[in-house]
């Protein structure tokens, strides 16, 4: 009866360096390659990350991918001179891949906002946190709680809810949305426990504007200025600012308020009290304006429309119970809790990483497409430290503390750029997947070079044939 003699290894190692698991291993890359773009196509290259190429079968498939190719370089052992074109070749794909590795678990890719003449030493991050303030006085706040969260994969819900401990309570997650077009509304908020609530209007033949203002804690100073004139919901000072304002101090039943010109900020213009459907002429500019709305005690919540798919309007959103109610908290936005003897501060947010530098935008240049709003190319300038001041523009990037910085695109407010937007980038594995083409690249060279090799020997042995 016929015995095996080959070593076990080798046994072992025969299936895994088979042309049938190569061909499979092929297709299934194909396959979530092709679903991966067609998510991408359909929603975008978060939801394609989070939903096929970061996922056990993605790893599995390409740590079947490794296997194979070692097991196939182990098959040929002992290796001869002509085996040396694969080999390169299959080491350059391990290399390139432990490169991806490296990036894809300690690299860096995120986005910098930075105003013209302004810095910023934070880069924001798709990554997305959980973070709990507490306060016992409403003045001084410590961050209780802070943990990374993925709804995006893992969303929560009423049956199963993801908690966060506070005193003599919880915090619970109870819902999220991936993408939703968001309107904010104000509500009465328990006496006492929140600052104070307005809808305004200011008119005249040429002005309308309607606006809340809510202050952010009870005592607090909201402003909205529209140009001609500010709106301050706050106590009324002594003396204005040189402009024209008008101040709303708020009281149980109503707002007293005081009137200051531009002309003369030394003493109110006008005094007096309104409440709610009252309507006052500070006088100037012919303007009337109107108490539409006035809650003693107010705070700010939203009204989402879920969408299927994201568009430039949507945000993603999570809804949180506490003390028996319930608040949406956008993305990178907050939410005040209030109890009897505490007050919390939950943020939803994409992770800010400090840099350790600030990046100042010193100047922004933008060339538009004649007759067009449409930019053509656009460039800004920046200085960190210890370096002069440097252009980036969409083909040049910076190079900094290891970092490159990209522009991405900018921010502009009636027509005008307000700020510019860079991509931010920290590569670990780009010197591995560098390496790992030079070697990719050198494999096929000698192939090339072991396939003429092969047709000059076979065309000599022909001519030797024919003599």
């Amino acid at each position: 009866m016929p015995t095996n003699t080959k070593p076990l290894w080798r046994r072992i190692n025969k299936p895994l360096a088979s042309l049938k698991l190569a061909v499979v291993i092929i297709i299934s890359l194909g396959i979530i390659t092709a679903v991966g773009t067609i998510v991408e196509s359909k929603y975008d290259a978060t939801a394609a990350k989070k939903l096929v190429y970061d996922t056990v079968w993605m790893y599995g498939v390409m740590g079947l991918l490794v296997i194979n190719l070692v097991a196939v370089m182990l098959d040929r052992l002992p290796w001869k001179k002509r085996h040396a074109s694969f080999v390169f070749a299959h080491i350059g794909i391990i290399v390139l891949l432990f490169g991806s590795v490296l990036t894809m678990q300690f690299g860096l890719d995120g986005s910098m906002r930075v105003g013209i003449g302004d810095s910023n030493t934070f880069v924001q991050t798709p990554e997305t946190d959980l973070v709990v303030y507490t306060s016992f006085d409403g003045d001084r706040y410590s961050k209780t709680f802070e943990k990374e969260v993925d709804f995006f994969k893992r969303p929560p819900s009423v049956e199963k809810p993801y908690s966060i401990p506070a005193f003599n309570d919880e915090i619970k997650v109870i819902d999220y949305v991936k993408y939703a077009v968001a309107a904010k509304k104000v509500i009465p908020a328990e006496l006492g426990k929140a600052g104070a609530g307005l809808r305004f209007q200011v008119q005249n033949p040429n002005v309308n504007v309607i606006e809340w203002l809510v202050q952010k804690k009870q005592g607090g100073m909201q402003t909205h200025d529209f140009g001609p004139a500010q709106i301050h919901l706050g106590a009324i000072p002594v003396h204005g600012q040189g402009k024209n304002e008008i101040y709303l101090s708020p009281t149980k039943d109503g707002l007293d308020y005081a009137v200051f010109h531009k002309d003369n900020n030394v003493k109110p213009f006008k005094k007096g009290f309104v409440k709610e459907g009252d309507v006052f002429e500070p006088g100037w500019m012919g303007i009337q304006f109107r108490v539409l709305r006035y809650l003693p005690s107010a705070t700010e919540d939203w009204d989402l429309e879920p969408r299927e798919r994201p568009t430039p309007l949507t945000t993603a959103a999570v809804k949180i119970r506490f003390a028996g109610k319930d608040h949406w908290v956008l993305l990178n936005d907050m939410v005040k809790l209030f109890t009897d003897n505490s007050v919390y501060l939950l943020s939803y947010s994409n992770r800010r990483i400090d840099l350790g530098f600030p990046l100042k935008l010193v100047n922004f240049e933008v060339e538009r497409y004649q007759g067009s709003t449409q930019a053509k190319e656009y460039m800004s300038q920046v200085s960190v430290p210890n370096m002069p001041v440097t252009k980036i523009s969409m083909n040049e990037p910076m190079k900094y503390r290891g970092l490159t910085i990209y522009q991405a695109s900018f921010q502009e407010e009636k027509g005008v750029p307000v700020a510019s937007v860079f991509s931010v980038n920290k590569d670990p594995g780009r010197f591995w997947k560098y390496l790992g083409s030079l070697i990719m690249s050198i494999g096929i060279v000698l192939l090339f070079y072991f396939k003429h090799l092969d047709f000059k020997l076979l065309k000599n042995k022909q001519d030797q044939s024919k003599k």
